[in-house]
């Protein structure tokens, strides 16, 4: 009987080496990254700033990450709603100030990859608000998903979401709205699409400034996948691409570099 256990044994060995050769390893499954379609910066169609930014911060083949575009809402509720998930371009600040998530634990962000500030712009001709004061009676069109209300709580003005950032340009410059509350650099693209320059925007009044990159579900392939995209990013700005890049695309690389360096 010992020497038909060990028989069975010697067999069962055999076996697994057999399988482990005849068997392909099971590939790890590629990171899933959420973009979040808002229109013009980042189209579902795969053009837009945000998406060519995401090229250049995140250089790998479709074997290794899977980057899937959905409307805006519908991309962070499935972030939301899938543990292994990845949601871009976002920043964990933003994510609690707004409400999607209560604290930033259970969360991974990636360094930071494009600074990004709120202003107030006004109609072309008129002067833009230097504070809260001149912002009473106002109708102020923003960001449908944004935290401008509660930012913006005790000014006293009335509040209009968009879902889309070139309608909420459009609102402004027809005269439908008395404000618009946009981000920076979106906002430069977006006119500059509709044939005009930037409206008027007192740059000492920021609403809210935010370094934007990845943000993960805090999961071991996830720490995995964010510290390569940190390295990765650490090389852009090591090697001076990302800085070249922003200047390709007409910013400011003083105002739109990442603070972490």
């Amino acid at each position: 009987m010992p020497i038909n256990r060990t028989c069975g044994a010697v067999r069962a060995a055999i076996l697994a080496i057999l399988l482990a050769h005849q068997l392909p390893a099971r590939a790890a499954e590629p990171a899933h990254v959420l973009a979040t379609d808002w229109g013009l910066t980042l189209k579902s169609d795969g053009s837009g700033f945000y998406n060519d930014l995401a090229k250049l911060v995140l250089p790998f083949d479709h074997t290794e990450i899977e980057y899937e575009i959905k409307p805006y809402m519908r991309a962070k509720r499935a972030f939301l709603a899938a543990e292994s998930s990845c949601l871009y371009p976002n920043s964990l600040d933003y994510l609690v100030s707004t409400g999607s998530i209560e604290s930033a634990d259970g969360f991974i962000a990636s360094k930071s990859v494009i600074a990004a500030q709120s202003h107030v712009f006004a109609p072309h001709g008129s002067a833009p608000p230097t504070g809260p004061k001149d912002l009473a009676g106002k109708f102020i069109t923003y960001a449908l998903g944004s935290d401008v209300p509660n930012l913006l709580k005790g000014a006293n003005a009335r509040f209009v979401a968009v879902s889309d950032e070139v309608g909420k340009a459009r609102m402004l410059l027809e005269g439908r709205t008395d404000l618009l509350i946009a981000v920076l650099p979106d906002a430069k693209f977006v006119f500059e699409h509709l044939g005009t320059d930037l409206p008027p925007y007192d740059p000492a009044y920021s609403l809210d400034s935010t370094d934007i990159g990845v943000i993960c579900h805090q999961t071991p392939e996830n720490i995995t996948f964010i510290a390569a995209v940190n390295i990765h990013i650490a090389r852009l700005l090591e090697t001076g691409q990302l800085r070249e890049f922003l200047i390709s695309q007409g910013l400011n690389p003083d105002a739109h570099m990442p603070h972490h360096e």
